[in-house]
């Protein structure tokens, strides 16, 4: 078990948050957790993929067109289909 001191202005904060998605502040802050944990995975990957030369010029050329608007958008791939 883990035990966070969430200082008071945090708290009050957190507290507000939780109440407009319906939540205790306790569900909020475990997923909030849980993106960021989903989110420093995605960022150890591209890492990883960087340390090749070839992956790295991929990931640049990618970023490029995504900038320069060279994709297509898509939407959620619904399972059931």
């Amino acid at each position: 078990m883990l035990t966070i001191n969430i200082p008071e202005e945090l708290s009050g904060r957190i507290n507000e948050i939780a109440k407009r998605f319906c939540q205790k502040p306790e569900e909020y802050l475990i997923e909030l957790i849980e993106e960021r944990v989903a989110h420093d995975s995605a960022y150890r990957e591209t890492a990883y993929l960087a340390e090749s030369e070839i992956n790295r010029n991929r990931l640049h050329k990618a970023i490029n067109e995504i900038r320069e608007g060279k994709y297509e958008a898509h939407g959620l791939i619904d399972e059931d289909d």
